[in-house]
């Protein structure tokens, strides 16, 4: 089977430059106890001998092709979906490549198959297939098994996507590879915003922490002779909802799921004002909400905001979620809080991201990202 293999890359060594390259990023081992006919993953294109046996040179061509694509969006090592299982992950994969590749020997999932709209994020597809798999999904029959199988070695890989990235950046020619789909490619290369590091580094710079003596925790150089510190969290957020028009109540939801995060590492409460061109009511949360309420749904005006982070300078840091489309705000000489702007997509970040880091830091969170 390496032999076939061996051969199909030697002709895409005159043909195929962008495939012949990243192909030679992975090493080809061979294992007859996967359920998959060939799967990639931790640098390495597996193939499964009993399963490829009957293919033709042109059908092993095209599976091994897909996969080859695969790498180069880089799916199986940069972007792993949160919640989603292999099933998801592989089916969300597949309706990226059925979606921008046409393929002449082998079945592959479309988003239309799923009742979801054409060009859509790899994250995206699997995030909504994920919520519409039953919870017994995945043991049903050779289907699922070879799914499942498919994504069983997917995990970051920050050196393999690097790695990749330089491979991308050196191709001069892409082949047969449609435009739609290396526009993909080239752009899974350029450094994304990474919503959790940003929001981590955010609260790791407001964290404030409030030291107390304890002898039930020794000093390290003294021991129990000498008292020891513990140190307890007091850090108190105000966090800024636009709710205006503009903002559907997913993109909310969405963001809400991300705030959640923060009672994991330590927070005790956040407070929470929605606005559009007024603000509302300042709600303290001292746990997940499993609910939100939306008021307002108006215009967007971010100053109200601004000045009630000014006038409050108990607060730690200040988040506002907003797609960006209002006035730029004054920010007050007096206000001390750090500010961290979260925008709903990658064009909102282009649009607005110059004058929001005049103020603070800006991330974002997409729904299909």
């Amino acid at each position: 089977m390496k032999e076939r293999i061996s051969q199909i890359t030697q002709h895409w060594f005159l043909s195929e430059e962008a495939l012949f390259m990243t192909f030679c990023t992975h090493r080809v081992a061979e294992y007859s106890g996967m359920k998959s006919p060939l799967r990639v993953g931790k640098g390495v294109i597996e193939v499964n001998p009993d399963l490829c046996a009957d293919m033709t040179d042109k059908e092993l061509e095209e599976r091994l092709r897909v996969e080859v694509i695969r790498i180069l969006l880089k799916h199986p090592y940069e972007r792993q979906p949160e919640g989603c299982g292999n099933i998801a992950r592989a089916l969300g994969s597949n309706c990226v490549i059925g979606d921008s590749y046409s393929l002449t020997r082998m079945t592959i999932e479309h988003p239309e198959d799923f009742h979801l709209p054409k060009n859509g994020h790899y994250e995206y597809y699997a995030r909504m297939i994920q919520k519409m798999l039953k919870p017994s999904d995945g043991n049903n029959g050779a289907a699922d098994e070879s799914l499942g199988d498919l994504a069983q070695n997917w995990e970051q890989d920050e050196l393999m996507a690097a790695q990749i990235n330089e491979t991308i950046k050196n191709v001069n020619s892409w082949g047969s590879l449609p435009g739609n789909l290396v526009e993909q490619i080239v752009a899974s290369t350029k450094a994304r915003i990474d919503y959790r590091k940003v929001l981590a580094g955010f609260r790791a710079s407001v964290l404030s922490q409030a030291r107390r003596l304890t002898r039930m925790r020794p000093n390290r150089r003294a021991g129990f002779e000498a008292m020891g510190s513990q140190y307890d969290f007091t850090t108190s957020l105000i966090i800024g909802v636009d709710v205006s028009g503009s903002i559907s109540k997913e993109d909310l939801q969405n963001f809400y799921t991300t705030i959640n995060r923060f009672f994991q590492y330590g927070i005790q409460q956040i407070d929470v004002v929605q606005f559009d061109t007024e603000l509302g009511d300042v709600v303290t949360l001292s746990k997940a909400a499993e609910s939100i309420q939306i008021t307002g749904r108006g215009g967007t005006c971010f100053q109200p905001f601004i000045n009630f982070v000014a006038n409050h300078p108990n607060y730690d840091g200040a988040i506002i979620y907003t797609d960006g489309y209002a006035m730029q705000p004054t920010i007050p000489p007096s206000m001390r809080v750090p500010l961290c702007w979260i925008l709903r997509s990658e064009e909102e970040l282009k649009q607005h991201e110059d004058w929001m880091r005049q103020s603070g830091r800006v991330c974002v969170i997409e729904n299909n990202s």
